[in-house]
């Protein structure tokens, strides 16, 4: 059982540390930063099982489900709650049995292969979904009980990754010379479907910001042509930017990958105000952090695979050498590299989150 309560330090929240680091200013504290925590870290952390959603959508039920997360995310000292756009795209998916040692059922991805979508037949068929059937009662929910001091961020998925999920990434890619017109037509359904979207989450007042979370790299490149990212996917991030920024909200970017070639485009082109997603080896988030870091705020940084891996004195460690690089110049924020999967080991988890209040003279 992890003691919770003698780790941590007494929560309180206050979302306006966050938005001084997506300014790129320096709060009274680096705050924590986290893209998505497993229901399973956070039973762990919490010390009993979570409510599960309603089926039946019951508003009692919908308001415990929603209180037993945002507590968590309080309780380990975070400013936010991080909500996500539930739309209701149609993939081909793959099953495995899920190895984490707290999984609770398999672990599913999507076909890379051959999609849903490799011509214009299957174009025809296929639901898009509609606005109205995107889903935000979790959402709600979770404005419902949000206590006081705390925001929220709306999270989608992105582009090229529902994209790829829909037609196969690897049909995509041979469809971008084979045809290209195809692609054109997918990208930009899939483009105005997010776009509304983030127009839903940028009429909600606790939504300070919004989050689009679109994997466009791997371990040494992006995954297509800078070129093709330009011509189909910039233009929507973009859009999504100037959404944000109309409604007075900073736009984040999570990617993960090498994407060195784009980042001139995402800051100067699409107006990113923050960027996530750090491997180390890939680029380091103190290496970013010299370079972009007086452009833009960095968030996260602690490569997941330590968290799954290290033992916590390696933890705390590497926790240390991140926040003493990156946490003097303001712009920062701490967290993984990535999000905190079931195969994270809540002790490895709790060491990050300890380190950071330790750093911040909390404990």
């Amino acid at each position: 059982m992890l003691d919770v309560d003698a780790s941590l330090p007494r929560p309180d929240p206050d979302v306006e540390r966050l938005k001084a680091v997506l300014r790129k200013g320096k709060p009274d504290r680096v705050p924590l930063v986290e893209l998505a925590i497993a229901d399973e870290i956070l039973a762990a952390v919490a010390g009993k099982a979570l409510a599960p959603w309603p089926v039946d959508r019951n508003p009692q039920q919908a308001r415990a489900w929603a209180a037993d997360r945002v507590e968590v995310w309080r309780r380990l000292g975070f400013d936010y709650y991080r909500a996500r756009a539930e739309i209701p795209f149609r993939t081909h998916t793959l099953a495995a049995t899920d190895t984490a040692m707290s999984a609770a059922g398999d672990r599913v991805w999507v076909d890379e292969h051959a999609g849903v979508i490799q011509s214009a037949a299957d174009l025809e068929r296929y639901p898009w979904p509609k606005p109205a059937e995107i889903d935000f009662a979790p959402t709600e929910a979770a404005i419902n009980v949000l206590p006081e001091g705390m925001g929220v961020i709306g999270f989608s998925g992105g582009v090229l990754e529902w994209t790829t999920n829909i037609m196969g990434l690897e049909n995509m890619m041979l469809l971008l010379y084979d045809d290209p017109a195809l692609v054109r037509q997918v990208v930009d359904h899939v483009g105005e479907v997010i776009y509304s979207a983030f127009e839903t989450f940028c009429s909600m007042d606790s939504v300070f910001a919004i989050w689009l979370g679109d994997d466009m790299g791997f371990r040494t490149a992006t995954l297509i042509r800078p070129e093709h990212l330009r011509e189909y996917i910039l233009p929507w991030h973009h859009r999504y930017a100037e959404l944000a920024h109309r409604t007075g909200r900073p736009f984040l970017l999570h990617s993960c990958g090498h994407i060195e070639a784009i980042m001139p485009d995402l800051i100067d082109t699409v107006g990113i105000d923050a960027k996530h997603s750090f491997e180390d080896a890939i680029v380091p988030v103190e290496q970013f952090k010299e370079r972009w870091g007086g452009r833009i705020g960095v968030l996260g940084g602690l490569d997941v695979d330590i968290l799954a891996r290290q033992p916590v004195e390696r933890i705390r460690e590497r926790t240390e050498q991140i926040l003493n690089a990156c946490a003097p110049s303001g712009g920062y924020a701490c967290g993984s590299g990535n999000s905190i999967p079931n195969y994270v080991p809540p002790t490895a988890f709790l060491a990050m989150i300890e380190t950071v209040h330790r750093f911040n003279a909390r404990l």
